[in-house]
């Protein structure tokens, strides 16, 4: 009696037995690692879609100025009396410089800064509300020294001005290298005429 409840249970337990093995190997084949391989080829794909990065052009070289500088003045007297000064240049663009009326009898100026734009500098009107004396004036156009000029002009003049050339070329008076002066001469009425007062007047006896 005993016989015939054993073998039935040794199947019962053979049954769950498989059914462990065959659960067993249901999970190790999902907690089985992906192919690293697969991975790789996912990496490289990400890095080929990658956009490339942007190439900065590279800066655009500045030449020296190689030729004589030149300078042409305007000078025109308005109706009020008072001066306009305008100058045709070929000096590089962006240059800094001072304008400047100065009267001769009195030595008496007026002055203004401003840069070269398009080959041409302007400033003005330069005098008292009642307008200019009459007599002779001394307009005069200087250029910023070297080291107070913005990059671009710098590249083109040199650090020290030593790319300027021409009769033009002038020393600073600071002693900061070269610098451009250009000068001319106006007349503002008539010319004034000085006689001799000290003339001796002889009577006749």
């Amino acid at each position: 009696m005993m016989r015939s409840w054993r073998y039935p249970m040794m199947l019962v337990a053979g049954a769950l037995l498989a059914g462990a093995l065959v659960a067993c190997d249901g999970d190790s084949t999902v907690s089985q690692p992906s192919d690293p391989g697969g991975e790789r080829e996912v990496a490289v794909e990400s890095i080929q879609d990658k956009p490339p990065e942007p190439v900065e052009p590279p800066a655009p070289t500045v030449a020296a100025l190689d030729e004589p500088v030149r300078v042409s003045l305007d000078i025109r007297l308005a109706s009020d009396r008072r001066m306009h000064v305008a100058a045709t240049t070929n000096l590089p663009e962006g240059t800094r410089v001072q304008l400047r009326v100065v009267r001769e009898a009195s030595n008496v100026r007026w002055q203004s800064r401003t840069e070269v734009r398009e080959g041409r500098v302007a400033a003005g009107p330069y005098g008292p509300g009642s307008g200019l004396p009459d007599g002779y004036y001394r307009i005069e156009l200087v250029t910023a020294p070297a080291d107070v000029q913005p990059t671009e002009v710098k590249t083109r003049i040199g650090e020290n001005g030593e790319y300027l050339k021409g009769p033009l070329v002038g020393n600073s008076e600071h002693g900061l290298g070269n610098i451009i002066k250009a000068s001319q001469r106006f007349l503002v009425g008539q010319e004034v005429r000085r006689t001799l007062d000290d003339v001796e007047v002889q009577q006749s006896p």
